[in-house]
């Protein structure tokens, strides 16, 4: 392996390496240790680097500004040794599109002028609060009645009118508070606005707000059609939309990834502005491990597919298919020849078949004509022609899923979800999600993110007593099972095998487990303390919630601490086992 340094070729710190980086990676394409040293670079948006990608879970646009864009590399080694890379505007930092044997490790990324912002509550009278926004972390303006930012590049983005709060001491979000909207801002001077809310909220003088602003347009890292890339030791101090985005790759390993605001700078909790990691229809093992999140806007992990529905028979080989989500489609790498693709009942979820794809063709950003190597049976054409009762998933892209040892520190919403039939592990990590810290989640009737579970091991990891102390979608359990099942039938559960043992829950009385629709579900040998940390609240529900289940066990767990009751309900369930 060839190596390469920076300095040597005229790409030197302290400067802008935007054109000099991409004239680079045009040049030399395989076999090569690219070597940054440990200082300051600079990269800035240059018109002649865009490109078309469709990015999922992401607003759709006609181009993606890069940065650091590596195209049709191989066996390649980005060694950072713990360089700063400085981002001006709305860019997408890292972008790899055909790449194979890559890694890439030692990086911090940040951005003088954040791509999220924070503001810190000075005063409360009703629905009215005093915010002050410190313009020398976060420059901005009032203008058209608005908070206005500058994110760098001569670039302003109006906020978002809404924001999640965080605790001052622990940095946790505040307790029975999800997403706060703002109705009006009006200027009081030295950058104090005072804030009228849509409806009242537990919000303190002292609490800090995280305020989203700017689109979601950009990933940190993004990667399509790759195999076999490794990211290590990297450092996301702010991002303009998901952290890490794979979709349509294989083998892909995250070690050490952080994400979290820039203390240094004055930044307490507001770091990334969205998800942390959406892994989208991609295959092999997805490996997550040993990474931190922290005041994330959205959901630290999101394992899933992409499901699509059909309401048209072109023939008895070909079906048009429509893209569900206006935030995932268009894609280039739906399907391929010789993919295998499900067919989904929407209604019971049920798989009622599966066929061998021969062509791909999109014809336009919502629609494509999906063709077969045979005619398809008589009740998936039906159902296609019955409008909207069918769906398809590709079972191709989907991957096995390892996550151990992340911290998921206090973010909006839920910690992990899969979505996927290949098995799952989740152990040893510690979570203090504001929602579910675990979603087993998996639709094709709202957010389109297929993928019935199969294989789930959930064991060894931590559940804090800061798990579900607010209610988002889904969040019916520190661990809910959850699916979007319109016509559920306890005979047919939609996911099945998932065993949840020996892990540790710290709980103020929230429900613990809630599982629906689910086949061969365990829960054992856990231990479940009873947390004094909010002595006033009312215990919600029963710890352990079944719905339309089947052959499930509830056994051998230790219950430590005074608990109102400790009871299992139940609901159209067959087969339930419970010592409790």
């Amino acid at each position: 392996m060839k190596t390469i340094r920076l300095s040597e070729y005229g790409i030197l710190p302290g400067t802008d390496i935007t054109s000099a980086l991409f004239s680079l990676f045009e040049q030399y394409k395989e076999d090569i240790e690219f070597v940054f040293e440990n200082a300051n670079y600079y990269f800035s948006p240059q018109d002649a680097y865009r490109a078309d990608f469709r990015i999922s879970n992401s607003d759709v646009m006609p181009h993606r500004t890069l940065a650091i864009y590596m195209q049709d590399m191989k066996n390649c080694l980005l060694r950072g040794n713990r360089a700063r890379l400085w981002i001006s505007g709305h860019m997408q930092v890292f972008t790899l599109d055909h790449c194979e044997n890559i890694r890439m490790e030692g990086f911090t990324v940040n951005w003088k002028k954040p791509l999220a912002a924070e503001g810190r509550v000075v005063a409360k009278n009703g629905l009215e609060i005093d915010v002050f926004v410190d313009p020398q972390i976060f420059p901005h303006r009032f203008a058209n009645d608005n908070l206005e930012f500058d994110i760098g590049a001569e670039q302003w983005y109006p906020y978002g009118k809404s924001f999640i709060v965080f605790e001052p001491n622990g940095l946790r979000t505040r307790r029975g508070v999800s997403d706060v909207c703002v109705k009006s801002i009006a200027p009081l001077g030295g950058s104090v606005y005072r804030m009228t809310l849509c409806w009242d909220a537990d919000v303190r003088v002292g609490d800090l707000l995280n305020m989203r602003h700017c689109p979601r347009i950009h990933a940190g890292i993004f990667t399509e059609k790759c195999r076999d890339i490794t990211v290590e030791n990297i450092i996301f101090y702010s991002c303009g939309g998901l952290g890490c985005l794979s979709q349509f790759c294989h083998n892909m390993t995250y070690r050490g990834v952080h994400f979290m605001a820039d203390k240094s700078l004055g930044r307490l909790v507001s770091g990334g502005r969205d998800d942390g990691m959406h892994i989208t229809c991609n295959s092999g093992t997805v490996t997550i491990t040993e990474c931190t999140f922290h005041a994330l806007m959205d959901d630290p992990i999101n394992v899933h597919g992409c499901c699509v529905t059909s309401d048209e028979v072109v023939d008895e080989r070909t079906l048009r298919c429509r893209y569900r989500h206006h935030q995932a489609c268009g894609f280039l790498y739906w399907a391929e020849k010789g993919d295998e693709i499900g067919f989904i009942s929407r209604s019971s979820m049920e798989s009622i078949g599966r066929a061998c794809a021969v062509s791909y063709t999109l014809e336009d950003q919502m629609t494509f004509l999906l063709r077969f190597d045979r005619p398809l049976p008589k009740e998936i054409l039906e159902k296609a022609s019955a409008g909207d009762a069918l769906a398809l998933d590709n079972l191709t892209h989907t991957a096995a899923f390892v996550c151990t040892n992340n911290r998921f520190g206090s973010c909006r919403a839920r910690g992990v979800l899969v979505s996927t039939p290949k098995p799952v592990k989740i152990c040893n990590n510690y979570f203090e999600s504001s929602g579910s810290a675990i979603l087993v989640a998996g639709d094709s009737n709202h957010w389109f993110e297929s993928g019935a579970c199969h294989d789930v091991e959930i064991s060894h990891n931590v559940f804090t007593d800061a798990c579900l102390s607010s209610i988002y979608q889904f969040c019916d359990g520190v661990i809910s099972i959850s699916p979007v099942v319109p016509s559920p039938d306890e005979d047919k559960p939609y996911h099945q095998n998932i065993r949840i043992t020996d892990n540790v829950f710290d709980t103020v009385g929230v429900p613990l487990l809630y599982a629906f629709s689910c086949a061969d579900l365990t829960f054992s040998e856990n231990r479940i303390f009873k947390s004094p940390s909010c002595p006033g609240e009312i215990e919600r529900k029963e710890p352990i919630r079944l719905a339309y289940c089947r052959n499930v066990s509830v056994s051998k767990n230790q219950w430590i601490g005074e608990f109102s009751s400790i009871e299992c309900s139940i609901d159209h369930c067959l087969d339930v086992e419970s010592d409790i």
